[in-house]
């Protein structure tokens, strides 16, 4: 817990505390609603609203909700055995059946997307807020509990129902002023950049690329060259990443630099000026890699107004594993790109998004 805790900032303003709390509860309800509306489970709160706690966290899936103001996270994690009977309940499986982690993906995936769409609707009834919706993203493991940017607040409760079942619903946020129905899904990719009868998600992955590429030669003098083609991010060989949604009224999309542990060790070495022998800590490698995912969001939010589309950010989630790359909702796509540079170094640019 003191590691979560660390992450999170204490919030001084007893308005501001109240007013998430209130946020919190909104999130709560929505996620009790879908519940009964999917499930055909009544939830509980148990205990009092605090700080995330990521024991026994194995599964979760989030999504951001952002606007001027304020970005959100709405998140539900899951031990390993509640999402296996919550994916067997979604899919009418047998009880003994094995759950694929395709399968657990779309339906983990399904209940903060639901949740959130029904939250969304309470705060502009109840507070005349307007949000913008981003994408479902399927999480192994709790390291994105455990480290939350700098300046990232998280509360969360957790919720009991029938058979054992638990979960915590967690809301994190951070105020805008930096830069950074039942639905069964499935996973979806894209094969090559001629697969999409549309040029724009290729042209938004350049300047995706553009901008990790222009983030690395300012921020650390680290020159990158691009490879030629797009590929499936199912390919890249990645152990750590930072994954930011960038929403819109007419799609989102969510930028991840993603590689694998000596590249994400070599850029968090490079960005926090360290030995070349040293080994940086996780925390440090989560706040390097989300450092370098923000920056080059914000370059990408600018070049996106430059055509056009507005949107805005979401918050930068670090990752640990490669299911939110693997397992997509229905509807939503992928393509990577590697950018290389000396020693080794390579990194996997990846876009997802959602038309519509």
């Amino acid at each position: 817990m003191t590691a979560v805790m660390s992450r999170i900032r204490r919030i001084e303003d007893p308005t501001d505390l109240m007013s998430k709390m209130e946020a919190l509860k909104e999130a709560v309800d929505s996620v009790v609603q879908t519940f009964e509306i999917q499930f055909d489970m009544k939830l509980v709160p148990e205990g009092m609203p605090g700080a995330p706690d990521p024991k026994n966290v194995l599964y979760g899936s989030t999504l951001a909700l952002t606007n001027d103001e304020v970005n959100y996270q709405f998140a539900c994690v899951f031990s390993d055995s509640v999402a296996q009977q919550l994916t067997r309940t979604l899919f009418e499986m047998d009880i003994d059946e094995a759950t694929p982690m395709e399968d657990m993906g779309d339906a983990l995936n399904e209940i903060p997307n639901v949740a959130a769409g029904v939250w969304k609707a309470k705060r502009e009834k109840s507070m005349g807020e307007h949000y913008q919706l981003g994408l479902p993203i399927f999480l192994k493991g709790n390291s994105w509990i455990k480290y939350f940017p700098r300046g990232v607040n998280a509360i969360a409760q957790k919720l009991v129902g029938p058979g054992d079942v638990s979960l915590q619903v967690i809301l994190i946020w951070q105020y805008g002023l930096n830069a950074g129905g039942k639905q069964l899904m499935t996973t979806k990719t894209v094969e090559s950049a001629q697969a999409q009868g549309s040029s724009v998600p290729l042209q938004v992955l350049q300047e995706a690329v553009k901008a990790v590429v222009d983030t690395c030669s300012i921020q650390m003098d680290l020159q990158l060259e691009v490879d030629p083609n797009p590929s499936d991010p199912r390919e890249a060989d990645v152990k750590f990443g930072s994954s930011i949604a960038l929403t819109s009224e007419t799609g989102g999309w969510n930028l991840a630099v993603m590689a694998n542990q000596s590249s994400c060790e070599a850029l968090t070495r490079n960005l926090f000026a360290m030995e070349d022998d040293e080994t940086p800590e996780m925390e440090d490698m989560a706040d390097g890699i989300g450092e370098i995912a923000n920056v080059a969001a914000g370059v990408m939010k600018a070049s996106r107004a430059a055509a056009g589309e507005r949107v805005q950010l979401g918050l930068p989630l670090f990752m640990e594993g490669r299911s939110c790359i693997e397992f997509f909702a229905s509807g939503i796509q992928g393509m990577a790109q590697t950018v290389r540079g000396e020693n080794d170094l390579e990194v996997h640019v990846i876009l997802i998004w959602q038309e519509g």
